[in-house]
């Protein structure tokens, strides 16, 4: 996997997403299911704005998807970009020093991420899942509260 981190991006420019990802974005755990059944957690990274311009910029210097919501009524059309699993972490690596609002949530997606270990169809033992479980429910109240 090709991690697209911009090198000649600078240390005001990390500081500058920082201060989009405290204010714009979203740093959670999502659960994949199939069937009701929990199969996978995985963090993710992500940032809404009507400014296209800006998400574009964003998935030229640190990859990820964007997707596009058609404005109803009064709204306006947003673009979202967003980055998971070892993309999510090397991102959240490089502007933690800026980060103020959103720390604490990306510290305990540092700590999910750093703790995937298991590849393919290997199990995860049960200790793991709890860990996970534990996570994503801190993350929630995090994120719930307005933790920032």
């Amino acid at each position: 996997m090709k991690i697209w981190y911009n090198i000649s991006m600078k240390k005001i420019d990390l500081a500058y997403v920082a201060g989009i990802i405290d204010g714009e974005d979203w740093v959670t755990i999502k659960e994949k299911r199939v069937k009701d059944k929990l199969i996978s957690r995985a963090i993710k990274v992500g940032v809404g704005n009507t400014n296209e311009w800006l998400i574009k910029w964003l998935q030229f210097s640190f990859g990820g998807s964007v997707r596009i919501h058609e404005g109803t009524g009064n709204q306006k059309r947003r673009w979202d970009w967003d980055i998971s699993t070892r993309q999510a972490k090397y991102f959240l690596e490089l502007v933690l020093p800026y980060l103020r609002m959103k720390r604490p949530q990306a510290e305990l997606a540092l700590k999910f991420q750093n703790r995937r270990k298991y590849r393919g169809h290997q199990p995860m033992p049960e200790s793991d899942w709890a860990l996970d479980e534990a996570d994503k429910i801190l993350m929630t109240s995090y994120n719930k509260r307005g933790i920032e």
